[in-house]
């Protein structure tokens, strides 16, 4: 009777710790509360299938440039949080698709490290069909959404270039500097390893960070860029994790017109 006991308790715990690690990885919101006409830009709403066969949901606002930005954003909401860059990166000129993960706004599914990755490549598979090549796609991914933009830049190696701001090294590295200590591997089931896989991204890249960021560390930015191979470029900033690019407004759009216009020599 004991080790009965004994077993499910250690099955609870396992289960309760998948279920901690999946709600801080995750933090999804279905509601749309804003839209890109709302401040005047016109979009198109889409909806396109992961490469896993689920129902997904993004924006794509025209732009005067024949290049596209595909954008995958962060932990946190939905596409409707990042309304402040798309504005930002309209007024460069480019297009600009940002969607939305499984279980993000009006997207099907649950998320986890291995859909998030379909995901991504379905986003692509869309702008393909859409008319754009490798070449005119720039891969932009914010904190989280920096590690999916890595794992689709190593996966497919042709395109234009990608930016990578706020991001981890993994979730095992993050987890060290959360806890103190380096966290079991059977415990961890969303990896996000792009510490190994950045390794081998040869397209131009833009890694952004915070100095002062509180959700990742600084060092993160820092062993990222390090471990890349050349072309690489560097940009420092100040703020908080959610705070920096309106903080540091003025670098940031600085640093990511330069870069952007480096891609067009």
């Amino acid at each position: 009777m004991f080790l009965i006991l004994f077993l499910f308790f250690i099955l609870f715990v396992y289960l309760f710790l998948k279920y901690y690690e999946h709600i801080k990885i995750y933090d999804p919101r279905e509601k749309l509360f804003f839209f890109p006409d709302d401040c005047g830009i016109k979009f198109e709403d889409v909806n396109f299938t992961s490469r896993d066969h689920v129902l997904l949901n993004g924006w794509f606002v025209k732009g005067v440039s024949d290049k596209v930005i595909l954008f995958c954003h962060g932990n946190f909401g939905n596409i409707s949080s990042r309304l402040d860059i798309i504005q930002d990166l309209h007024l460069l000129g480019y297009n600009f698709f940002i969607f939305d993960y499984k279980g993000f706004g009006r997207s099907d599914g649950v998320p986890s490290e291995k859909g998030l990755y379909a995901d991504a490549l379905g986003a692509y598979d869309y702008l393909i069909e859409r008319g754009f090549s490798d070449k005119d796609i720039i891969l932009f991914g914010r904190s989280l959404g920096g590690a999916v933009a890595i794992y689709l830049s190593g996966f497919i190696q042709g395109f234009r270039g990608i930016i990578i701001d706020s991001t981890f090294q993994s979730t095992r590295a993050l987890g060290n500097d959360i806890f103190g200590y380096n966290l079991p591997n059977f415990i961890i089931s969303n990896r996000f390893e792009s510490i190994k896989i950045i390794k081998n991204v040869k397209i131009p890249k833009l890694i952004i960070h915070s100095e002062n960021d509180d959700l990742i560390p600084f060092h993160h930015g820092e062993k990222l860029f390090e471990a890349a191979p050349d072309p690489k470029r560097f940009l420092k900033i100040r703020g908080s994790h959610n705070n920096c690019i309106s903080e540091s407004k003025d670098i940031y759009m600085a640093g990511i017109k330069d870069f952007l216009e480096s891609l067009e020599n």
